[in-house]
C-alpha cells in the first residue's frame, strides 16, 4: 500500500508516558517523506513530565490539532497509564479521532489506554513483556504469543508494539506497510538504525530466568498499579 500525500502522525501524551514510546517512533516518521508528526496534549505551554524525569511540550492539544491520518499512543508508568485509562474526557477524544483514522495503535503499556478505550475490541495486540498477563484482562482482545515488538493488526488497521525501544521497530513497520520496503529502508539508512547491543537480555527469552524473575518482582508496583486500573476500567474493582 502506497500513499501519495502527506500523513499526519498524532503522538497522544499524558503525564507520566515514556521518553522513548514516542521520541523513538517520532525520528522514524519526521525523517520519512509522506510523513509528518505532532504532539498531542492537553495545551501548549504545561510542560508535560515523562517517566524519564524530563519534561516535553505538545505542538498540538486535544482540541487543536490537524486531521490525524495516524493515531499513536504511548506507553508510560502505571500511575499516568491508569490515570489516562480512567480520563473519561481522553477515552472520548480518543474515539472521536479514531473514527476518522486510517491506522489506530499503541506501543508499550500504551495498549492498556486503548483497551480502555474500547479501540482494541476484537483486534489482536502485544505489549510490554511483563504486562502481558495483564492486558489479557481485557476480555475483547486477544494477545499474541511471545513478545513480537510490533504487530500490526491488518484486518481492523491496529499496530501494537512491545516495550520502550520496540517504538522504534514499530514505526518502521508502518512505514513499510503503508509506504513500501524501499522507503523503510530509506528511513532506517537516514537515522543509521543498526541495532547491535553489546548485551543480549532484551526480553525474556534472551535474558536468563533468574534475571527475569528479578526483574518482575522489582515491578511489583508497577503491576499492581496496571492491574487496580484494568479492574477500575472493567467494573472489577
Amino acid at each position: 500500500m502506497s500513499s501519495t500525500r502527506t500523513l499526519t502522525v498524532g503522538f497522544v501524551l499524558y503525564p507520566g508516558c515514556t521518553l522513548l514510546d514516542f521520541a523513538g517512533a517520532t525520528q522514524i516518521f519526521a525523517y520519512t517523506p509522506g510523513f509528518q508528526v505532532v504532539w498531542i496534549g492537553q495545551d501548549l505551554k504545561t510542560p508535560i513530565p515523562t517517566t524519564e524525569s524530563v519534561t516535553v511540550n505538545a505542538s498540538a492539544t486535544y482540541a487543536d490539532h490537524p486531521p490525524l491520518d495516524i493515531v499513536f499512543v504511548p506507553g508510560g508508568g502505571s500511575d499516568g497509564v491508569g490515570a489516562a485509562m480512567q480520563d473519561k474526557d481522553l477515552i472520548t477524544w480518543l474515539n472521536a479521532v479514531a473514527a476518522d483514522a486510517q491506522w489506530v495503535g499503541s506501543v508499550c503499556t500504551g495498549a492498556f489506554i486503548l483497551a480502555a478505550a474500547g479501540l482494541f475490541d476484537g483486534c489482536s495486540v502485544t505489549t510490554y513483556w511483563s504486562a502481558r498477563p495483564v492486558l489479557a484482562m481485557f476480555p475483547r482482545l486477544e494477545v499474541v504469543p511471545g513478545y513480537p515488538r510490533w504487530h500490526i493488526d491488518d484486518d481492523n488497521k491496529r499496530f501494537s508494539g512491545g516495550g520502550i525501544s520496540s517504538s522504534i521497530d514499530l514505526a518502521l513497520e508502518l512505514v513499510q506497510t503503508i509506504a513500501g520496503t524501499e522507503t523503510a529502508n530509506t528511513s532506517q539508512l537516514f537515522v543509521q538504525y543498526a541495532p547491535a547491543p553489546p548485551v543480549h537480555a532484551g526480553d525474556p527469552t534472551e535474558a536468563s530466568p533468574e534475571l527475569v524473575i528479578s526483574v518482575t518482582q522489582s515491578q511489583a508496583d508497577f503491576t499492581a498499579g496496571l492491574v487496580a486500573a484494568t479492574k477500575a476500567v472493567l467494573g472489577q474493582g
